[in-house]
Order: structure tokens, then sequence, then C-alpha cells
């Protein structure tokens, strides 16, 4: 254990951020870090396996569940940004708190309808299915908007140096893919190959209680400390005007709109890979569950090695330009889904996808946090909530739309969850969704990363505007984990 330990603290806690002040020890960052893969347990088996255990267990039509997400999204546009501006006014309470209190409040709303998501029957009318998971897909995303939205606000509070941010989201990277690990691994062992579906609602039931444990680990140790707010000033909003205007501002300023279509072009169809991943490994290149389960882990495992190096160079070369590396393994792994006809082929394929989505993710970190930084250092008021709600906003629409296309594209090519074998034009179909399309939205999604405006030196400078703004607080403020004897 001590040898494990020293490994993560080399990764982890060599720096003292670029600034060389309010450093975070490793203990900090972790506890820091936990709430975030407490809460993707949940959003990987709705978002990665939900379609494919209801097209193909419970049978609903997957023209039906393209219709779903579509309202799905609608229902998003109109509560994110209002909640995340609900957020942003709501004041400090001095015996609750905010943020924390927040995601306590929400984390059982979110177990609770994941829940009920596994217990639609097959007997039920096709209307019924789409109802019933309707309203337990806004439930549990309001919940999971509200509990984002609090975290993210949370931790760039806590963490105010860009540097200590990418330590941070590594560390919640080798969380979040663990559990992303387990997670994908119980779904693919479950539906590719059959033979194992009786299982699937016991074992994910399961899952479900140790997502509660993962919950009640994570937010328990949290505190909300006033001192932490007192330099934050939350814009005035007095009425829905007021926060449309604000909205109106933030999307059509420069840095955020050409972050936005890269985000929800680009970085989603590279996010949305696991979905039609099953449909590939099971029904084109139909290998077995126990293999497709290797293929996964293999990618996974090759990206968390190589994510400390990662790190470091997102630190020394910018964001920006770490993200635009990415390009070129992205579109060279989605597009080999197109032609490969063998399960090994696969790993590489998969390697590159993998790999290329988690830096961008680091990298996004440091991208979202200066943007909110940024917006502070030229108008003098905090939006994180609003930002927050609207980033919401943004994955549900990617979701939606990655959700949408692939199970339209999959249901136009005749794919039918019920038969054994499928045609050799619904297998072209999963191939057209799961490689074709994808690649060719990160061509176009990249090119409006080219003109994002915040570079290494802006970065730099925006990040130690925030933390000298956050200076006051954090020093006197008591960090989540902190050992006074470190």
């Amino acid at each position: 254990m001590g040898k494990i330990r020293s490994f993560f603290k080399d990764k982890f806690a060599f720096l003292a951020g670029h600034s060389g002040k309010s450093a975070l020890s490793f203990r900090e960052k972790l506890f820091i870090s936990l709430p975030g893969p407490a809460a993707v347990m949940g959003q990987i088996v709705i978002h990665n396996a939900l379609m494919k255990f209801y097209t193909d267990i419970i049978g609903l039509n997957a023209k039906y569940y393209g219709l779903l997400y579509l309202i799905y999204s609608i229902w998003n546009a109109i509560n994110d940004p209002l909640l995340g501006a609900y957020i942003d006014k709501m004041p400090f309470h001095k015996k609750r708190g905010k943020y924390v209190y927040l995601m306590r409040v929400t984390a059982p709303a979110m177990l609770l309808s994941f829940f009920f998501m596994l217990l639609s029957s097959p007997n039920w009318s096709q209307w019924m299915i789409f109802g019933v998971l309707l309203a337990e897909l806004f439930i549990y995303d309001t919940g999971y908007t509200v509990y984002s939205v609090s975290y993210n606000s949370y931790f760039l509070l806590a963490v105010p140096d860009k540097e200590e941010r990418v330590d941070v989201e590594i560390i919640r990277n080798y969380l979040g893919n663990f559990v992303g690990m387990f997670c994908t691994i119980i779904p693919t062992w479950l539906m590719v190959g059959g033979g194992k579906r009786a299982y699937i609602i016991p074992i994910f039931s399961g899952v479900v209680l140790l997502n509660a444990l993962m919950f009640f680990l994570a937010l328990s140790p949290l505190k909300d400390r006033e001192k932490l707010y007192e330099t934050a000033v939350a814009p005035e909003h007095k009425n829905v005007a007021d926060i449309w205007r604000d909205v109106k501002e933030i999307v059509f300023s420069g840095p955020f709109l050409t972050y936005l279509l890269f985000f929800v072009i680009a970085r989603g169809a590279i996010a949305a890979y696991y979905n039609p991943f099953l449909y590939m490994m099971d029904t084109v290149l139909k290998v077995t569950g126990e293999f497709a389960t290797v293929v996964d882990t293999v990618a996974g495992v090759v990206m968390l090695l190589l994510l400390p190096f990662a790190g470091k160079l997102i630190k020394k070369y910018g964001s920006k330009n770490m993200t635009l590396v990415c390009f070129f393994p992205a579109v060279l792994g989605l597009g080999s889904l197109v032609f490969i006809n063998h399960g090994w082929q696969s790993i590489i394929s998969y390697i590159l996808i993998i790999l290329s989505l988690n830096v961008i993710q680091t990298s996004g970190v440091v991208m979202n946090g200066a943007l909110i930084d940024y917006d502070e250092m030229r108008t003098g008021t905090r939006k994180t909530g609003l930002y927050g709600g609207l980033f919401a906003l943004l994955t549900t629409i990617l979701t939606a739309f990655q959700e949408s296309a692939f199970a339209t594209i999959i249901s136009h090519y005749g794919y039918d969850g019920t038969l054994e074998t499928q045609t050799e034009r619904a297998v072209w179909g999963i191939r057209v969704g799961a490689g074709l399309v994808p690649a060719l939205l990160c061509v176009v999604g990249f090119i409006p990363l080219i003109f994002f405006p915040i570079n290494l030196e802006l970065e730099k400078k925006i990040s130690d505007f925030n933390v000298k703004a956050r200076n006051g607080a954090s020093e006197d403020a008591e960090t989540p984990g902190k050992d006074e004897n470190e």
C-alpha cells in the first residue's frame, strides 16, 4: 500500500501551482475529486447501456428511443439555465451551507429514478414504456443538473489554480475510469453474445446500491465554509429577463461560442462511443461478451498509463493546443470502425478513441474553468451556476443528439433488436453510426476550436487572477479532507 500511495503522490502532489501559492496536498485533491466519480456510475449506465437494454431486452423500438431523447433535450433546454441561475442567486446558509447541501439533497433522487428505470416490463405497450422512461429520465436529469452544477461550482472555488485543476481532473479520471470500467464491463458481459440476460436487473440493482455507498463516501467529508464564498460575487438577477440577458451575452461571446461548437459537435461525437461499441461488438464483429470486455479494459488501462504524461503536456503547452493534437487519433480511431473486420483490430481503434476522449476531457476542465474565470475577470461577477447550467444543457443536447442520431441511423438501415441475425444492410448501418458519422463530426467540430481565443499565455493570466481572487478565502477556509499535520 505504501508503494501505491507513493506512486499517486508523485503523480499528483508534485507541484505547488504555477503561482507558487495555495498549493493543495494529494489528500485535499483526492477529497475534492470524489463527488465526480460518484455521479459517473448512473450516467454511464443510463447513457451508454440503457438504449441496448431497452431495444434488446425490454423491446422498445429504436425510433421511439430516438424520439424520447429529442423530447428530453427540449426539457433540458428550458430548465438547465434557469436552475444554474437559481443556484448562483441562492445565498449561503450558515447551517446547511450551499453547494454541498444541494449535492446531498439531489443524490437520493438520482438513485431512485435510476433504479426504477430497470423495472419496465416487456409486456407493456410501446407508448407505456416510452412514457414511463421519459418521466424517470426527467427526474434523474433534473437532479443530476443541480448536482453537477453545484459540484462544478464548488470545485472551481476550492481549486483556483489551473495546474492544480489538471491534477484533480487526472485523479477524477483515474477514479472515474475504474468506476467506468466496472459499469461498462457489466453491460458488455450481460448484453453482448446473449445467455446472461436473466441476471441484468439483479446485478444492475447491486450497481444502484454500490452507487449509493459511493455518494455517501464522497459527500460525507465535504464541508461548506462560508469564507470560501466571500470573494465570489453573484450577479443580480431580479427576473427571468435578467437571466436571459446574461445567457445571450455568454452564448454569443467569442470564447464560449467557439468552445460550445467544438464541445457539442466534436467532443460529443467522441464521447458517445460506448453505446455504438456494444452494437459493433455484438452485431458487426460478433465477438463474445468476454472478448468485448477485454477490448474495453485494455483500451482503458492504456489510457490510464498515459494520462499523467498527457497532464504534464497540458500544463506545458496549454489546454487548447493539446486538444487540437487529439484530432488525429480521434478521427483515425473512429474512421477505422467503418473497415475493421476482426476483434483484435478493434483494440487499436478503441485505444485511440478512449485516449483522445480523456485527454480532451482533462484539457476541458482547464478550458471550462478559464471561461468562467475570464468572465469574472471582465465583469466582476461570478456566474458559475449559469455557466454550469448552460454546460449541463449542452451535455444533454450532445448526448441526446448522439443517441438520437445513432438510433435513427440503425433504425433507418433496418436494425431489429428482437432478431438473432441482422441483415447486411443493418450491419452497415451500425458501421455508419458508430464510425463514419462521428468521424465526420470530428472534422467539422475541431474547426471552431482553432479560433478559441484563450491560448497558453491568456490561460496563465486568467489563472493568476483567479488564484489572487480566491487567495484571501482559501488561506482561511478549511479544505475538505485536510490533515492539520500535513
